[in-house]
């Protein structure tokens, strides 16, 4: 175990690095400001607000690292992922903390990191979240205190706080990208794939395999040839099922390697995200550093999130996230209903709670502290002011 003298240190370590980056001018990295932001929330036991400033850190930097530039001379250890994955543990979110701790080993190794991997691996659970100031040791995982099971919804959350999966998540389909000037020099190297395999690695998403895909792209007689409009590859998106598809252009320039993604609404065609990557070389490692980065930006602009159905008006409901949450127009939720409590036959321990789901909506209009949105699907009654929503 750390001693107090240990962790007085790693403190006083941590009010050090927030003091230098708080001296870093306004034009300096944002993702040091929001990595900071995170450290601090994680300092003060807010987990939701760790979330928030790691996911928002990663947006822009996606690699953890013992030593990077911060600001002139200044060079810091910069782990988004292992914290962003720590912070999931804490709210019983094990699914996700277990993939951001795998990606931040992946990519420089911590013990840490593995700590807290090998505690989720054997089945560990955190302690319930603890009061401002209770922030566990950064080197030790929590002790193994009996807590609710991860599936189990806070029985009164903050609005936006992070949530476990209801239902099924966003359902997304890799259609092929646009290749301009990239040559047969990559080898075995394909990219398509390695764009399939960053978006399920993720855990946000559930992707039509490739294969599958392509099935279904024959069975309708459908060609593609890498360049889509909007509207074409909503079209497709449709036809084949899924809530939104991803299209976008694979660039090369010399030894520079750009990829553009657009994320678009099958429904509407509206572009929920568009972000961009780039890699110096053409290695396999540089350009799965590049495809990781994108999936994690998109990932970014799609947090999960949980709140509450706070008016109903018809079809038309209003929620009480908004776009402090990351909330965007054209994003897709769930609503739902908790229902009776799940009990251990044999135990007699609470498991869980039954879960009625309601219907799924579209995000219309979104404003600081709530939004509103309107009935895309029914699935079971009719939504009600208190029910549960989470995006999907």
């Amino acid at each position: 175990m750390r001693t107090a003298q240990a962790w007085t240190r790693w403190a006083a370590a941590l009010a050090l690095v927030a003091c230098a980056w708080a001296a870093t001018p306004a034009s300096g990295a944002e993702w040091v400001d929001a990595y900071a932001a995170g450290l601090r929330s994680m300092d003060a036991g807010d987990w939701n607000g760790a979330v928030t400033g790691f996911q928002r850190a990663l947006a822009i930097k996606n690699v953890d690292s013992d030593k990077v530039r911060a600001y002139g001379t200044v060079f810091i250890a910069y782990y988004p992922h292992r914290e962003l994955g720590i912070a999931y543990f804490n709210l019983g979110d094990l699914a996700h903390a277990r993939t951001e701790l795998s990606a931040s080993l992946a990519q420089s190794f911590s013990q840490r990191a593995e700590d807290y991997l090998e505690r989720i691996m054997a089945g560990g659970t955190p302690a319930p979240p603890s009061p401002a100031g209770g922030t566990p040791s950064p080197s030790t995982p929590p002790a193994a205190t009996p807590a609710p099971a991860s599936g189990t919804p806070p029985s009164s959350p903050a609005a936006g706080s992070a949530t476990t999966a209801v239902g099924e998540r966003l359902s997304v389909a890799v259609l092929p990208f646009e290749s301009k000037d990239i040559g047969a020099d990559l080898g075995s190297i394909d990219l398509l794939d390695k764009l399939v395999t960053g978006f399920v690695n993720s855990g946000r998403f559930k992707v039509i395999e490739r294969a599958q895909l392509e099935k279904i792209l024959n069975e309708q007689k459908l060609g593609l040839t890498g360049v889509l409009d909007a509207s074409t590859a909503a079209q497709i998106g449709k036809g084949i099922g899924v809530d939104g598809v991803v299209v976008g252009s694979i660039t090369r320039s010399g030894n520079t390697v750009t990829i553009d993604a657009r994320l678009i609404d099958t429904e509407s065609a509206a572009i929920l995200t568009a972000r961009d990557a780039f890699s110096n070389g053409i290695s396999l490692q540089d350009l799965s550093q590049m495809i990781t980065e994108l999936v994690g930006k998109i990932q970014a602009d799609l947090p999960m999130v949980s709140g509450y159905v706070i008016r109903v008006d018809g079809a038309n409901l209003t929620l009480d996230i908004g776009t402090k949450n990351g909330i965007r127009k054209g994003i897709k939720c769930l609503v739902y209903r908790e229902g009776a409590p799940m009990v251990h036959p044999v135990t007699g321990e609470v498991i869980g709670k039954m879960i009625d789901e309601i219907c799924e909506v579209q995000v219309t209009d979104v404003f600081d502290g709530y939004c509103t949105a309107t009935v895309t699907k029914s699935k079971s009654g009719e939504p009600e002011i208190r029910d549960r929503v989470t995006t999907k």
